[in-house]
């Protein structure tokens, strides 16, 4: 049999007459598939995505646990260890702080100096200045000059060969004299030497004598 098909007769090679003709067989008929909801398939593709990626796991926390100790005296000596360290780092502390502040004592201490150095230098600067003006103006004027004594009267001489033009000293006689010859003059003599000397002689000269 083909197919629930009787068999042909092998002597007349067709069917017979009490024979049914043969039915064919239906098709099979396939049931329609589901419809999917669109919030199905997008679960199914936000779970595949997350576990092909692997970006929902969380990563292993790995836990800080203390050091073990194979005996007490092994954990009292890592004890003393942290302590001796926390101690130095304390030491250290405090030597910086130490040094920081010597630090800043010396800046102090150097800047107190440079200024009184500064304050110092300005004194002097003015005062040389107010001096030179005094000065100049002193020289601007016609000095009075003190007179000798009698006991002076060689010195005052000497002085006035080294001031006094030579021809004020050849006027007077006393040019090239030495200081036994000085010594001998009357001081009435030298008083108007003098005397001509402080009203006639260029301010230079009177300066000179002076020593302004």
């Amino acid at each position: 049999e083909f197919f629930g098909m009787p068999a042909k007769s092998k002597k007349t090679g067709g069917y017979s007459k009490g024979d049914a003709l043969p039915v064919a067989a239906e098709p099979e008929k396939k049931l329609p598939e589901p419809k999917k909801n669109d919030s199905d398939s997008e679960d199914e593709s936000d779970s595949g995505s997350g576990s092909e990626d692997g970006s929902d796991v969380a990563p292993p926390q790995t836990e800080n646990k203390e050091p073990r100790f194979k005996s007490a005296a092994e954990q009292e000596a890592h004890e003393a260890e942290l302590k001796k360290a926390a101690l130095e780092d304390e030491a250290t502390i405090k030597r910086l702080q130490e040094i920081r502040l010597r630090r800043e004592k010396a800046k102090l201490e150097r800047e107190e100096a440079e200024k009184a150095q500064a304050e110092e230098e300005t004194r002097k600067k003015n005062e040389a200045q107010a001096a030179e003006e005094a000065r100049q103006k002193a020289l601007s004027e016609r000095p009075k000059l003190q007179v000798p004594g009698p006991k002076e009267v060689k010195d005052s001489l000497m002085r006035l060969q080294q001031c006094a033009s030579d021809e004020f000293q050849q006027k007077h006689g006393f040019k090239g004299a030495g200081g036994n010859k000085l010594t001998k003059m009357k001081y009435g003599d030298f008083k108007k030497i003098f005397d001509d000397f402080q009203e006639n002689a260029p301010l230079e000269e009177l300066h000179k004598y002076k020593g302004t």
